[in-house]
């Protein structure tokens, strides 16, 4: 975000924090999860930060956090990676012994505990409802803003529909984060939105891309 205010082009700047808020691997893990207080103060303060820095007629968009609960509810019973070769382990293993070792990335979502991903949810949905709370409460003056609900829920159906299976958007190794096709889907849809509710934040089509294309030929989209 080194930006020259007074000569760079607008942004648009996409915040968002999906699930940091809430994922902890302590053991008292509700304790260490931000509080609605503190998520409307801390986005607050993003907001002002962005004013300082982005170039006038720039455009944020945030988004609340993601839905963590789907993490177990597609992965538990399937096998891991490591549980391939020799006796089968699955991500339920996996994440038991993370939190044994008290590494895991997130003790409230990878838990065999329906309570505390219960728990873990409602806290994520608080948060969000902050975040949506300080972005129309703030008054920039260099941007105008707008809030999504993060669209993993919207990924997962865009990628069924293609004949896909929703555990195919999750990093296999770790079973926590999306991976490039759950990227990949996820952006797709960030940008419909925008061209379907944010026509004016979109630049307009570079006038030479032809001229490029000419140039350079296809190089399979790099």
């Amino acid at each position: 975000m080194t930006r020259d205010p007074q000569n760079d082009v607008p942004l648009i700047v996409i915040y968002s924090l999906v699930g940091n808020d809430v994922c902890n691997g302590h053991e008292d893990t509700i304790a260490h999860m931000t509080t609605v207080p503190e998520m409307l103060n801390n986005t607050l303060n993003g907001l002002a930060y962005l004013d300082t820095v982005l170039p006038k007629g720039s455009h944020v968009l945030t988004t609340g956090l993601a839905n963590g609960s789907l993490l177990y509810d597609l992965l538990h019973d399937r096998i891991h990676p490591i549980g391939h070769v020799g006796e089968p382990i699955t991500y339920t293993q996996v994440y038991s012994y993370l939190t044994c070792l008290q590494v895991s990335p997130c003790n409230g979502w990878l838990s065999s505990n329906e309570t505390l991903r219960d728990l873990t949810t409602q806290r994520a949905v608080d948060l969000s409802g902050a975040v949506r709370n300080a972005t129309f409460t703030y008054k920039p003056r260099n941007f105008d803003v707008a809030y999504l609900d993060f669209p993993f829920d919207q990924a997962i159906k865009e990628w069924e529909a293609q004949g896909g299976e929703a555990w195919q958007l999750i990093e296999a190794v770790d079973g926590f984060h999306i991976n490039q096709y759950g990227h990949g889907v996820t952006a797709d849809i960030l940008w419909q939105w925008l061209q379907a509710n944010k026509p004016e934040w979109l630049p307009p089509v570079n006038p030479h891309n032809a001229d490029i294309e000419r140039v350079f030929k296809d190089q399979g989209g790099y």
